[in-house]
């Protein structure tokens, strides 16, 4: 697994845009039980450790899942101290770990078990949860994007706080069906449902189409996900910058990151 240093300077302060008026405060809690209800008629995620481990998906017993612990604790401060729920998990290009980087992080957020969190697979150019995690049942978040079907057909909980909203199938629309206001009225409706209090989202690279583009101005922060040894400087400096002008960057994660390997070291 890649060693990860995460660039908390590059978190900004909040920007004002369309999400201050996106969700109103709510008047009353959901009762628990309805929420508690919903989360367990999810079908239950099953996965092969072997399968996990070969994808490069670590337990918490791994002393490299501290990197991931510590990007989830970095996070929940964001939460809690601006109110940001849903988190977007982008990157200039595909190959630089994005997507493994964000089931690390989301079972890293299970084993703080009161939060809920759900983490979606909205790259539905190259949908690769699904497959890190081991499953082979056909899932297609492009079909319910694209239609009334619920997201939750497609939710799998890893125990009663954590699920993983899968994808198999490509799409050929995938940035008309991620910017239209469907999807949003979609993801409402999950957030009054199930009530999670981080909602994570694997999109497609930036630099290969417009998907994550027209979707950030749904979210309420964007961690930047690059690969130290790939990234050019001033690719990092473009993609910060497009970020920024669409919502708030909640940070810079390099992947083989040299200083984080040799602070391992140091740490035995």
């Amino acid at each position: 697994m890649e060693t990860l240093q995460l660039h908390q300077d590059r978190s900004r302060a909040p920007r004002p845009g369309p999400m201050a008026y996106r969700r109103p405060a709510k008047t009353a809690k959901s009762m628990p039980d309805l929420v508690g209800a919903a989360w367990a008629d999810l079908e239950e995620l099953t996965c092969d450790p072997t399968t996990l481990a070969a994808n490069r998906i670590l337990t918490a017993q791994d002393v490299r899942a501290r990197a991931f612990d510590h990007l989830r604790t970095r996070l929940v401060h964001l939460h809690h101290q601006h109110g940001w729920k849903r988190i977007a998990i982008v990157s200039p290009e595909g190959g630089v770990g994005r997507t493994t980087l964000l089931i690390n992080l989301a079972f890293a957020l299970s084993r703080q078990r009161e939060l809920r969190t759900i983490a979606y697979d909205f790259d539905l150019r190259r949908p690769g949860m699904a497959r890190l995690l081991g499953q082979s049942s056909a899932y297609d978040l492009g079909a319910s994007l694209g239609s009334d079907m619920p997201l939750e057909t497609h939710m799998l909980r890893q125990g009663m706080n954590m699920a993983f909203a899968l994808n198999t199938a490509r799409a050929d629309r995938s940035a008309e069906l991620l910017h239209r206001l469907k999807t949003e009225a979609l993801l409402t409706r999950i957030e009054e449902i199930f009530e999670p209090d981080l909602m994570l989202f694997d999109m497609p690279p930036m630099l290969v189409a417009d998907d994550a583009h027209g979707f950030l101005r749904t979210v309420d922060a964007a961690l930047i996900v690059m690969q130290a040894d790939r990234t050019p400087i001033h690719q990092i400096d473009l993609i910060e910058r497009q970020v920024a002008s669409l919502t708030n960057v909640a940070g810079i994660v390099l992947n083989r990151c040299a200083i984080a390997e040799h602070s391992d070291r140091r740490d035995g």
